[in-house]
């Protein structure tokens, strides 16, 4: 779905790793080939922030300094032609695994994609799709000793263009990178 005005999600964050939990929120706004995300999490009382946004012309990472001698830093990455903006709303993953499957789960289609196709993928990934909108209402990753699992809460049509501006301004303090 191709939403010319773009598309907001808004999603809460669990994380199970080995013996550790966390949570958070999560924002993602796209429109066409842009997109923005922001993750705020908390872990042993700490506020971990991080920003990833495309524009169409770079792609860029922000991330809050979450320890006493760490600086907040800010990576830049000019695009290319084949770079691919990892950020957005709609995504193939059905071409990076061999198997899937469906089944219905009373509001939701549930699919389940195993089998990845490359080492770094997650050995398995769930999405809830709603079967009245066909909006993503849940997506679990699970590799290793981890799962992750962001439940949409709230779909939006429709987003400024600030969203997908690399403001320098609300990175002052941050450490810049460029690629």
């Amino acid at each position: 779905m191709d939403y010319p005005s773009g598309l907001v999600l808004d999603a809460i964050l669990t994380a199970k790793v080995a013996f550790i939990s966390t949570g958070g929120t999560m924002k993602m706004c796209s429109k066409g080939d842009k997109a923005f995300t922001l993750v705020e999490m908390k872990y042993k009382g700490e506020m971990l922030r991080e920003e990833d946004g495309f524009d169409g012309e770079q792609q860029w990472e922000y991330t809050q300094a979450s320890g006493k001698n760490e600086k907040d830093t800010l990576i830049i990455t000019k695009a290319t032609q084949t770079m691919k903006n990892d950020y957005t709303i709609d995504f193939d993953i059905d071409k990076e695994y061999k198997k899937a499957s469906m089944k219905e789960s009373g509001l939701y289609y549930v699919i389940t994609f195993s089998d990845p196709l490359k080492k770094d993928l997650p050995k398995k990934t769930i999405i809830k799709i709603a079967k009245d909108t066909y909006y993503l209402r849940e997506y679990t990753m699970s590799k290793g000793l981890g799962k992750i699992t962001m439940t949409v809460t709230k779909v939006t049509k429709g987003c400024s263009d600030n969203w997908f501006k690399l403001d320098m301004n609300r990175y002052k303090n941050a450490v810049v990178v460029r690629k």
